[in-house]
């Protein structure tokens, strides 16, 4: 979860990403005091969640608010604010959360964990990791060899490729193509659902 935290006063700033870390230790926290940097870093790294004083100097935050969503409307905008009257206003942007400060942790859970726009734990890296290479594929083709005796030179020969090719399947750093596949599964006598089990 990447989360951007913006407030005119530093402390609150650093005070709500101390507890966002608590919270959820894995989450990539950035903050700014500064207003006109929110649209930037914003561009830079496509936060999921931003926390947002509704009162900053120098801008009509609601308006800013409005240009995040419109670069991605899936984005969670939470206000943040000492004056609850402004809770109306900000609904404009379908807000997932307007907190009062001060915040407590309990609120701020609270917040987090009912998002308009839920977001998930699992990155594009955990299931390239967790589905492919050495994780499931590489594992299984060990598996499969050594259970019919076979030496990974033997599997080069029968697979015509080199038993180096052999070596970089089961240490995951190459994936055999759909074909070549098919075929492993020939050759090691076994259903190539079985290669790709969890």
């Amino acid at each position: 979860m990447k989360i951007l935290v913006a407030d005119d006063h530093t402390f609150i700033v650093d005070d709500l990403i101390d507890e966002l870390k608590k919270i959820y230790p894995d989450a990539e926290c950035m903050g700014t005091s500064d207003p006109k940097q929110v649209l930037s870093l914003f561009d830079e790294n496509k936060f999921d969640v931003v926390f947002m004083d509704i009162m900053m100097p120098g801008t009509n935050d609601i308006t800013l608010a409005k240009k995040i969503l419109e670069s991605n409307p899936r984005t969670n905008i939470i206000y943040i604010t000492g004056y609850s009257e402004y809770a109306l206003e900000s609904y404009e942007t379908f807000a997932s959360a307007f907190l009062v400060k001060p915040i407590s942790s309990k609120k701020l859970r609270n917040a987090l964990e009912n998002l308009r726009h839920p977001i998930s734990n699992i990155t594009d890296e955990m299931i390239e990791a967790e589905y492919s290479g050495e994780a499931v594929i590489g594992k299984k083709i060990t598996k499969y060899r050594e259970e019919r005796n076979i030496s990974r030179k033997e599997l080069g020969e029968l697979m015509h490729v080199t038993e180096s090719t052999i070596s970089r399947w089961e240490n995951g750093k190459r994936i055999p193509d759909i074909v070549t596949f098919l075929k492993l599964a020939q050759v090691l006598a076994v259903d190539p659902s079985k290669l790709m089990e969890h």
